[in-house]
């Protein structure tokens, strides 16, 4: 919703003031909308040089999921507050897939904790994880195992050991993304291991989701299922709606990998009836393009224009909801999933229409193609 206004205040196209009364005028429909405004207000407070009233955006629960009832708990003066309010920046801007303003958030909540008496090793550990995500995200994965690495010797170095599950997480992920497989289960299993102990059904869940990826990525489909469904019971457990409809869109895409394309629906069907719990666009957006995919398998196994149709619905869909956050790669990966279906199904010019929609995210210029 907001990214123009973010694209237009970083490049210096409009001034604070114009942002801030636009940001006066939107009326918000939901969380998702509200976190968004109340980062956009910080940001703004912050190139002015109040960062005292950024924190007042920033810091309610409900947008940044702290628990901060007083300034002067976080540092005795504001020069001590910023690196705090930084590091919160982050992880909301994170939250809101705006990794390069995160990068930028949490880079210089690192620098500011590198001048003289203002070195607090909590904050510099969470500034290195919110790196790694960033760069995870944005698919820059040896950025991301330097800053993982970073986080772990600074962990043990000063004993900071409540740190270690999300650092193995984070580690196993990369190794992951890397395909280094043997070194992303051993860091997976470290991280189940601290997260069992812990109690903590949230960690867990993604723990069992990142262990059902490696496991597949192996082709080890039988134990991928089975940690995919305890991930799925966790998720069910703590009622977050990102969680279950994740989980669902995961092991349908599985089954689709078992060619099992009747199975996965069934995985599809209950994700879209889980869909109305407010899950993220991202989550939402990945739901439609597996069941695109689903849907294509059961026209190819089957036959029938009905489960074309319904594929190209479901890909126009994700293509909506992906486009709420502006998620390039997604966007790109569905267009053209879209594209070679309508090629597929006898309609050329749809189809290189949506081919050039798929480039432009790109590159704007074939659009004149």
């Amino acid at each position: 919703m907001l990214n123009p206004l973010m694209i237009n205040l970083r490049e210096g196209k409009r001034k604070v003031e114009d942002v801030l009364e636009d940001l006066c005028n939107i009326q918000v429909k939901d969380l998702e909308q509200k976190r968004e405004v109340a980062y956009m207000r910080a940001w703004c407070s912050m190139l002015r040089d109040r960062w005292d009233e950024a924190a007042q955006f920033i810091l309610p629960e409900e947008i940044s999921g702290e628990t901060i009832t007083d300034l002067r708990e976080l540092g005795s003066t504001e020069r001590r507050r910023r690196p705090y309010y930084l590091l919160v920046m982050g992880e909301v801007a994170s939250r809101l897939r705006s990794y390069d303003q995160a990068i930028e958030h949490y880079t210089l909540c690192l620098r500011l904790l590198g001048e003289r008496r203002m070195n607090d090793p909590n904050r510099r550990i969470r500034a290195l994880l919110g790196l790694g995500r960033c760069y995870l995200e944005t698919g820059s994965s040896t950025n991301a195992l330097e800053y993982y690495q970073q986080a772990l010797r600074l962990c043990y170095k000063e004993n900071r050991q409540f740190h270690l599950p999300h650092i193995f997480y984070g580690l196993g992920e990369t190794f992951r993304h890397l395909n280094h497989l043997e070194c992303a289960l051993e860091y997976g299993k470290q991280a189940l291991r601290l997260s069992t102990e812990h109690g903590d059904q949230h960690s867990l869940c993604q723990i069992y989701r990142l262990l059902g990826d490696i496991h597949r990525q192996m082709g080890n489909l039988e134990t991928a299922n089975a940690s995919y469904t305890e991930a799925l019971v966790l998720a069910m457990c703590t009622e977050s709606a990102d969680a279950i409809v994740t989980c669902l869109t995961t092991l349908a895409d599985l089954r689709l990998q078992e060619e099992k394309p009747e199975d996965a629906w069934r995985y599809c069907e209950m994700a879209l009836d889980s869909r109305q719990r407010d899950a993220l666009p991202s989550c939402v957006g990945r739901m439609y393009v597996i069941c695109g995919k689903v849907r294509e398998a059961l026209a190819h196994k089957a036959g029938g224009q009905e489960h074309v149709e319904q594929a190209i619905s479901s890909y126009e869909q994700a293509i909506k909801t992906l486009g709420q956050i502006n998620a390039r790669s997604e966007l790109a990966e569905t267009y053209s999933l879209l594209a070679h279906l309508l090629e597929e199904s006898g309609r050329p010019d749809q189809a290189i229409a949506t081919w050039k929609l798929a480039c432009s995210i790109y590159d704007p210029s074939c659009l004149s193609l």
